[in-house]
């Protein structure tokens, strides 16, 4: 049985050369590379055997899909190719995945010394940039910016599970990794499967081995190739496109959106909180022009106002659906964060998550074993070190997260916005009340008058708990069931907690003193369907008390008898917000259900999947991020924008379909 795409526990390569300097895994008793050249064997059999640069001129996007990262060396001469052809298309998007990925330093240190050899000078830039956003090895798929225009998605794990869980569309393949006698599992008959399942029309293939089962498998998975002169000492290599003789599977991939004749690329995004600030970033680094309706007058006002939030990926002990997302999340949006200008409004130097009782840090234990995280993802430490690390004595130990930390969020909203350029065309103070779509297929938004506001290509809705009342037209609020819950904030004391380093999250959590020098911040209540927008003192006792018992050192302090008493607490400062969730306390991110089409498909869609369901063409939504908007915006954004424009997406279907807005009508469609 496959496990979970993306949830095993990640074995770093470790460097070791041959004799001559080649490049060497001991994992697989083989080189890296050809010993007649890495870049010439790069550019002969995988660009040359798929045609390229020739067949990617002309597009606006082109995608690549490869078995085997290794050193990353098809990547960069495939990435040097693009950046020296001035007919190259507007975004390479390079998909790959790596069972034993390096280190940073690791790969850095391999790379290096390669540089000296013909030809490979011209990439140390590249090398330099790879190496420097270079992911944790952490199971699952990362996606890294290299350069305006240029993606890279690589996938950390077994090929096996990583493959049959992507969602692109693969103009060309790059068969590589160890040679099919070392390294069988990635040169099966179920892989090559695999990969014809992404093919788009006219999808060619190339590798550098002359298996004839190899040969044999390949077309029995719809790649007619044929052998062709090898590179080097080696006599044949395979190459071919992906022409089946008959259809050989069930859904077609992802295909490339296609511009409309003369027109520019717009879109509406309706909220301008942080999902909204997200989503005109990630669709403005793609060339749209947008235009953002925000009801408030600033933009992050509402949940997204809050002084302060926190941030860190959420651990299980069967890796389950909220841990993998959030891990992906999480690295995703610092990733992103680190490109603002003006820095990271926050901090992202450590956040530390404690145990409350004996029991609950065994377990806290006992997953940090099960896992082995990478120190720098999440490491466990005992009480004596939690302390040092937080500055304050606890009393059990917990899970540091050294990336993890607090962001101010409306802030980090107004910076995404910046970020954003002349291509946002954003508006405060607008309400808007209804999106129709016309018959030429765009949508047109409307104000509280009936007022046409604009007219757009696509609408994406980022406004919370408001989500659903826009949505309920084209799709009934039963299938969107989100909840309003109210959490309010307490605002200590400037001089209180003068040795907190860094947040500490538990029942509730705590962050430091905030920028310009207001006090710590802790909460939050959690109150579903309360209204009340005022703050409450038994709201600040309840804070307080939560505070009292993950600080243990302060329980007098902030117990009933000191902050918490009414007195005091009356006195404190504080702030309410609402945030929207849904009962499966997950995000509701991509493309709406076409509700009109499906109806009369109801009886054969009862035993179908999410892909199955018709889809209204230019409607999408990213919203019901609960407490986690921080971790989940960036990554809803990324694969909203990656499904609007047809481009890989960035996590897998298993992930994106458990946050699908179709979900919750898919499943009354089983259950009738």
């Amino acid at each position: 049985m496959s496990r979970r795409p993306g949830s095993s526990p990640i074995t770093p390569a470790q460097p070791s050369t041959t004799e001559d300097g080649t490049p060497y895994s001991d994992a697989f008793e083989d080189v890296y590379h050809s010993t007649g050249g890495a870049l010439g064997q790069a550019r002969y059999v995988f660009l040359g055997g798929n045609g390229l640069p020739e067949r990617w001129r002309g597009r606006e996007q082109f995608v690549i899909v490869e078995t085997g990262f290794g050193l990353g060396l098809n990547f960069l001469a495939t990435w040097a190719a693009w950046r020296d052809d001035p007919q190259r298309p507007a975004r390479l998007h390079f998909v790959s995945v790596e069972k034993y990925p390096f280190r940073a330093l690791d790969l850095r240190r391999t790379l290096e010394p390669m540089l000296v050899q013909p030809g490979m000078t011209e990439l140390a830039p590249l090398v330099q940039r790879l190496c420097e956003v270079w992911p944790l090895p952490v199971a699952g798929w990362h996606r890294l910016d290299l350069a305006p225009g240029v993606v890279l998605s690589v996938g950390f794990g077994d090929a096996t599970d990583l493959l049959p869980s992507l969602r692109v569309g693969a103009d060309a393949f790059y068969l590589d990794g160890f040679s099919p006698s070392r390294n069988p599992d990635i040169w099966t008959l179920e892989i090559f499967k695999s990969l014809g399942r992404l093919a788009r029309d006219g999808a060619t293939l190339a590798t550098y081995t002359a298996v004839g089962q190899v040969r044999r498998d390949l077309i029995a998975a719809g790649f007619q190739v044929i052998r062709h002169h090898g590179y080097g000492p080696k006599r044949s290599m395979l190459a071919g496109p992906y022409a089946p003789p008959y259809r050989m599977r069930r859904y077609d991939p992802p295909a490339a959106r296609t511009p409309r004749a003369q027109h520019t690329r717009e879109a509406i995004i309706v909220g301008a909180g942080m999902a909204g600030a997200a989503m005109a970033r990630r669709l403005i680094a793609r060339g749209w022009r947008v235009r953002l309706f925000e009801r408030a007058q600033a933009p992050g006002t509402a949940a997204s106002g809050n002084p302060a939030g926190v941030f860190h990926p959420q651990l299980s002990a069967d890796d389950n659906v909220l841990s993998r997302l959030t891990r992906a999340g999480f690295l995703y949006a610092l990733s992103q964060w680190r490109t603002l200008p003006g820095g990271l409004p926050g901090h992202a130097d450590g956040l530390l998550q404690v145990a409350t009782t004996d029991t609950e840090a065994q377990a806290l234990q006992q997953v940090m074993e099960a896992h082995a995280y990478p120190d720098a993802y999440a490491k466990w430490v005992d009480v004596a070190q939690a302390s040092a690390l937080a500055g304050e004595t606890l009393a059990h130990g917990g899970v540091w997260y050294p990336e993890g930390g607090w962001l101010a969020p409306a802030m980090l909203c107004r910076a995404e916005l910046v970020a954003s350029g002349p291509s946002l065309d954003a508006r405060y103070g607008v309400s808007v009340e209804r999106l129709a779509r016309r018959e030429d297929g765009r949508w047109t938004a409307f104000d509280d008058t009936g007022r046409e506001l604009t007219t757009a290509d696509v609408a994406i809705v980022t406004a919370a708990d408001l989500s659903q009342k826009l949505l309920a037209p084209y799709l009934d609020p039963t299938y969107l069931p989100v909840r309003r819950v109210r959490g309010q904030l307490t605002f200590l004391p400037p001089d209180a907690l003068p040795e907190l380093r860094v947040p500490v999250c538990g029942d509730g959590y705590v962050a430091p003193s905030l920028l310009g020098g207001a006090g710590p911040i802790t909460g939050a209540t959690y109150g579903f369907d309360d209204p009340a927008e005022e703050v409450r003192l038994a709201d600040h006792q309840a804070n307080l008390r939560r505070l009292a018992t993950l600080l243990p050192a302060h329980a007098a302090a902030f117990g009933d008898g000191g902050l918490a008493s009414e007195s005091a607490a009356a006195e404190l400062g504080g702030r309410t917000a609402f945030r929207a969730l849904v009962p499966d306390r997950l995000p509701m991110a991509g493309q709406l259900p076409d509700v009109a089409a499906i109806e009369p498909l109801r009886r054969r869609l009862s035993g179908g999947h999410l892909r199955d369901l018709p889809r209204l063409d230019g409607l999408y939504a990213s919203f019901a991020f609960g407490s986690r908007g921080l971790v989940f915006a960036s990554l809803c954004a990324e694969l909203v924008a990656s499904q609007i424009e047809g481009e890989p997406w960035p996590i897998g279907s298993d992930l994106a379909d458990a946050i699908d807005p179709a979900r919750y009508l898919m499943q009354a469609l089983r259950k009738a």
